[in-house]
């Protein structure tokens, strides 16, 4: 397995890094208040949506790895993390719609996504959070092939600007089963957007609440089989989560030259910081978190596009490596600037924004349970294949076991 960029992605990854250092950083101390789409279209026009969308249907790729040595790039500079998390959001629907969209939906969408059109996905209910079994918001059938949506989500990326949004939801009459997800426009009759949500930081990345009151939908607005979307909800979540682990590891990579370098000049009784081992601890705890993300992040898409057994485990923890990774670094960096860094500024605003991976992809414990599911079937004995088919559950490019999806809660 050769993890090495090769020459065209070391330039992309380039290419991307200087597209993001020159992004405006006039409210950088502040955080920004609104979307920042100058930049998602520069991203658009720099062509990083070609790069995943099929040829098919007017893109370059799926290449995954140029994308990941794009968004590397991006993260590398940008210093802030919301326009990242937007980027790995709208991937997670492009993932979505190759794996499971039908050739219309796909027609649809890719070209939507491509004119920079933006997505949401809409997972968590305000009741029951990200245990998606226990939704409220259900969809119900009607004649003719038809159905209806009602309910509400909350904590959305993008609900309060995007043109179209996934929806998780379970078919009426269901217990803990019956996942569907079902696409639908943002101005769709029955569609209500609450306002934006008032958040600690990542103020350009805009989420709020959707409320659905008898939306009207068909078969052509479904993604995938009615009442058997968990398991692909847990297929595409999971490029997110090792995304997330990526992300917050390139970010940590200036904060922490920014501080070495700070400590080098820096003197307390009569010699630089740099020189006293409580010092050096905080220094080597961040390289070591940084680069523990990042490579557990890169097997982790390596196992996923290879559709490993271990993919779903292996991207929860890059998920957990990179928001330790990212928040604890935070921390040390305030304690090693002191009073400077509680002021407003770079570290402070470091500090703000890392504290959104603490909960975006989903929160420790969660994927702690994840987790320690995947062991638990990994322990068990081995025993011949089912010969019943429906035990398996096969995609257009790979197979992924029901345990996997059973005992998957939440997302």
């Amino acid at each position: 397995m050769d993890l090495s960029w090769t020459g065209k992605q070391q330039a992309i990854r380039s290419e991307f890094a200087s597209l993001a250092s020159r992004t405006d950083r006039g409210e950088l101390h502040l955080g920004r208040h609104a979307f920042d789409q100058q930049t998602w279209d520069h991203l658009r026009d720099a062509g990083l949506w070609q790069m995943i969308v099929p040829k098919e249907f007017g893109g370059r790729g799926p290449d995954w790895w140029d994308f990941t040595a794009a968004l590397e790039g991006l993260a590398s500079t940008i210093r802030t993390p919301g326009l990242l998390l937007s980027v790995i959001a709208q991937a997670g629907m492009v993932y979505a719609l190759d794996l499971f969209g039908t050739k219309a939906q796909q027609s649809e969408y890719f070209r939507r996504i491509l004119r920079g059109q933006l997505s949401a996905t809409a997972i968590a209910d305000p009741d029951t959070g990200t245990d998606v079994r226990a939704s409220s918001t259900f969809l119900s059938q009607r004649p003719n092939e038809t159905f209806v949506l009602n309910g509400q989500k909350y904590n959305i990326a993008h609900a309060p600007v995007a043109s179209f949004t996934l929806v998780v939801c379970k078919l009426e009459g269901h217990a803990r089963d019956g996942i569907s997800l079902v696409l639908v426009d943002q101005n769709r009759e029955g569609v209500t957007i609450g306002p934006q949500d008032c958040k600690l930081g990542n103020l350009d990345l805009p989420t709020g609440q959707l409320i659905f009151k008898d939306v009207p939908l068909h078969y052509g607005h479904i993604l995938g089989t009615p009442g058997e979307g968990l398991r692909n909800l847990v297929r595409f979540a999971s490029l997110g989560r090792l995304y997330y682990g990526l992300v917050a590891s390139a970010l940590c990579e200036p904060m922490l030259a920014e501080a070495l370098s700070y400590a080098k000049k820096r003197h307390t009784f009569g010699q630089p910081i740099v020189d006293h081992q409580y010092v050096q601890k905080k220094l080597t705890d961040i390289r070591i978190g940084a680069d523990t993300a990042k490579w557990v992040s890169y097997g982790a898409l390596n196992q996923l596009l290879n559709t490993s057994p271990d993919a779903v485990m292996t991207c929860s923890i890059a998920k957990l490596a990179g928001a330790s990774a990212i928040t604890n670094g935070a921390m040390d960096l305030l304690k090693l600037y002191g009073s400077r860094g509680y002021h407003e500024g770079k570290v402070s605003t470091f500090l703000r924004d890392s504290l959104a991976f603490c909960s975006v992809g989903g929160t420790e414990e969660m994927h702690r349970r994840n987790i320690m599911n995947q062991m638990m079937r990994q322990a068990r004995p081995a025993t011949k294949a089912p010969k019943e088919p429906a035990l398996v559950l096969k995609s257009t490019d790979g197979a992924l076991d029901r345990e996997t999806a059973r005992m998957e809660e939440s997302c």
